[in-house]
């Protein structure tokens, strides 16, 4: 063990000379043993540091084990609750596995000097591990046996190459690996703060890095011009400090913005989780004090602060669907991780905000600033209207720069994944349709790191909400299986399926009584939703994610992708192919340009992001279930946009009542000669809509569930299905004439209706 903690002792004092952390896998079949080596590691760095807490982070029988032991004791289930703090040191317990979500968020708590310490299971273990969280995301009728276990395998072949890391056979007394470490940049730039700044000096010693400093000199103009919209976008990797600037910055521009209102200020926060915006309010606090505001109180909720209140301002979390709904009444907003919140429900949240403050990251697992830089704000700097501030941020706050630890995780993790670089010539190829398409082998995928990240680069760079567990499910699970399309060799769209249904009779009589089977998404919805037991015992495919590189949209790849779907389940003997997304005009036009169907859309916004999910379908030949499961939900839609989807974006409304495959068994409305005379005097302009509308619902009612073709034009069908299916108010419809765009779309349904002989 003497050679062990030589290695432990140049590594420590190599960490503190440059600001690092180091990594020592302890590696035996006694987690009590490992513990104790585990210890003393941790107790060589409390001497160094002389400071710190120290997180043990486990399962069970590891926390039973450490119950006396100084520092915080959380289970992995429970990591998230750590995210924001910061701990000297970390032991945490690999003896059955670990999430690779969990792994990144207690990794990243560490600061420099600090030690990480895993206890793991004898090396050889790692080449066929099979941990708890395989057997929680197997799908039936899967099981264990069939999980290959390529992520852990990829991740400890990763750790034996990495700088930084110790490795320990405790079992045999040998050191199977080093420490090995080269400096390559200095890992920490002077903090310098600006001589002459409008913004307390107080608030700027607040700052860890220079990066801080840069980002608080930005806030020093942010309302130069308060006649225009402006928005502050500030990108980094994890752990850089942005969502502590924030809180910073926020006082004194809650003072600048009272001097200008004459009132308190409403700051809305804006996040996925109340989690990630626990370092906002902690800093938000110290910042509030320096700035001179001392009186305030805070409201937790689950022991998580969600609200600052004071005279000067109200600071309020809300998560993204709330957001849309508050967002009109904020004069600040906030939108931390924004990369984790879909584009549409960005949109949507900052409609006509005029202070706009977004803050995202760029590789991570709450999402990533390149899919927000595409896809948003593009869009937010092409509006004349914002004034778009743009700053990044790249020095680490808890370690200095060069960290081998970090490294190590984006590397075991695939954070830093990146696309191929395409150019003129490929898309020259691309235009001529000259495109490979083919499954690719999970072993050679796993082993080869060029194509692993052309392939996850893509989801990178779109809209997706990336996770490392993403990277697992799809090497380890059996179902899940993975496509591309190729030009010149580089991937152009990646796509990541997953096999679905086929389920037995036992599981299905299981499912009527409440049982959600693991990953049967489309079969389940089929049973809970429409209680169709025959669509449950067939075999499809659900599209699990599909993303075409960012530099070749809109160029038909991910249409010749599903083409070439399509025909793999019909060589398969498949039955349908489905797919489940954040509903917006946009991707539901490209869903439906590809011959699928909708048949069901939430009738709630999720909770974190904001949107409403689609289920879409395909039939692979001649199928009833795909045309009864469609009539059938477009009858309860057409009852949904009128309470739990009013909200819904009135184009896709209408994409979504234009797919109805048959009529629906609706009751025709009676109206006798009282009511056909009301109506006739609304169309002679003689009597506002509102003395009709208890005829208009039931007729616009009628005409959508029977496939009804009265003419309308395009903005008249926007007002009409605004108006009378989703109920909106007359301000909510921005339409110039709106009144006589809908009595004309009014007097052609009800010229239809009459064509029918039904009145």
């Amino acid at each position: 063990m003497k050679d062990l903690f030589r290695e432990v002792d140049i590594a420590l004092e190599t960490a503190v000379k440059n600001k690092h952390r180091f990594l020592v896998f302890i590696c035996s079949k006694n987690l009590k043993e490992s513990l104790k080596v585990g210890e003393k590691i941790v107790e060589k760095v409390k001497e160094k540091k002389e400071r710190g807490e120290v997180l043990l982070v486990g399962r069970e029988n590891f926390l039973d084990l450490v119950k006396n032991f100084e520092g915080l004791l959380i289970h992995w289930k429970d990591s998230s609750q750590v995210l924001g703090r910061t701990f000297s040191s970390l032991i945490m317990d690999f003896s059955e596995g670990f999430h690779p979500n969990d792994l990144g968020i207690v990794v990243e708590t560490v600061e420099e000097g600090g030690a990480i310490v895993a206890l793991s299971p004898p090396l050889e273990t790692w080449f066929d591990m099979k941990s708890k969280w395989h057997e929680d995301m197997i799908s039936e009728p899967y099981t264990l046996k069939d999980v290959v276990g390529r992520f852990y395998r990829r991740f400890i072949e990763k750790t034996l190459n990495a700088e930084g890391v110790i490795i320990y056979d405790l079992d045999s007394g040998k050191l199977l690996k080093g420490y090995e470490f080269k400096s390559l940049a200095p890992s920490r730039e002077e903090i310098s703060i600006p001589i002459s700044t409008k913004i307390k000096k107080k608030l700027y010693k607040l700052c860890a890095t220079q990066d801080q400093v840069r980002v608080l000199s930005v806030f020093e103009r942010f309302f130069e011009r308060t006649r225009e919209r402006k928005a502050v976008v500030i990108t980094a990797d994890r752990g850089r400090g942005k969502t502590a600037i924030l809180g910073i910055a926020t006082p004194p521009l809650i003072s600048r913005l009272q001097r200008i209102l004459k009132r308190p200020v409403r700051v809305l926060v804006v996040a996925p989780t109340p989690q990630a915006v626990q370092t906002y309010f902690k800093f938000l606090m110290k910042a509030m004090k320096r700035q001179g505001m001392r009186e305030f109180f805070v409201k937790k909720s689950d022991e998580l602060v969600t609200v600052l209140n004071s005279k000067y301002a109200r600071v309020e979390y809300v998560v993204p669907r709330r957001a849309i709904e508050e967002r009109d009444f904020a004069d600040i907003l906030i939108i931390d991780e924004a990369a984790g919140i879909e584009v549409p429900v960005l949109l949507e949240i900052t409609k006509n905000a005029r202070h706009m403050i977004f803050s995202t990251t760029v590789h991570g697992y709450e999402g990533t600033g390149r899919s927000f830089n595409i896809r948003f704000l593009k869009r937010l700097e092409s509006d004349e209207t914002v004034e778009v501030e743009k700053i990044h941020m790249s020095e680490p706050i808890r370690y200095g720069s060069g960290d081998p630890v970090e490294k190590w995780l984006y590397d075991v993790l695939l954070l830093n994944a990146q696309p191929a670089e395409i150019d003129e010539a490929d898309l020259e190829k691309i235009r001529k349709k000259e495109l490979e398409f083919k499954m690719l082998d999970k072993d050679e995928l796993s082993r080869n790191d060029e194509l692993l990240r052309e392939f996850f680069g893509i989801y990178v760079l779109a809209h997706y909400r990336n996770r490392p567990s993403d990277l697992a499910i799809l090497l380890d699970t059996p179902n899940h299986l993975p496509f591309a399309v190729f030009v010149n060799g580089k991937i152009v769209c990646s796509l990541h399926i997953a096999i679905e249904g086929e389920l037995g009779d036992e599981v299905v009589e299981k499912i009527k009584h409440g049982y959600k089977p693991k990953g049967q998404i489309i079969p389940d919805l089929a049973l809970k939703h429409f209680w169709n037991y025959e669509f449950a015992k067939t075999k499809g495919i659900r599209i699990v994610r599909i993303a075409t590189h960012p530099n070749a949209m809109d160029m038909g790849i991910g249409s010749f992708a599903l083409e070439k779907i399509i025909r793999f389940a019909q060589e398969n003997s498949l039955s349908w192919v489905g797919s489940g997304f954040g509903v917006s005009s946009e991707l539901l036009r490209f869903w439906l340009k590809n011959g699928f169907t909708p048949v069901h859309i939430t009738p709630q916004r999720n909770e974190v992001s904001g949107e409403y999910t689609a289920i879409v379908l395909r039939p692979i030949g001649e199928s009833k279930h795909v045309e009864s499961m469609n009539s059938e939900f477009i009858r309860r839609f057409i009852e949904y946009l009128g309470d739990e989807l009013r909200d819904l974006e009135v184009e896709t409304a209408i994409m979504v009542l234009k797919t109805l495959k048959r009529e629906i068994d609706a009751c025709t409305p009676k109206f006798g000669y009282v009511e056909v005379e009301r109506l006739q005097k609304y169309f002679e302009g003689l009597g506002f809509y509102e003395y009709i509308s208890d005829l208009a619902r039931p007729l616009v009612r009628f005409y959508y569930s029977k496939m009804g073709n009265a003419g309308l034009n395009e903005v008249e069908e926007k007002v009409v299905v605004a108006k009378c299916l989703q109920l909106s108010p007359w301000r909510l419809i921005d339409f110039e004439e709106k009144y006589k765009i809908l009595l004309n779309g009014l007097r052609k349904i009800w010229d239809w209706f009459q064509s029918r002989g039904l009145s």
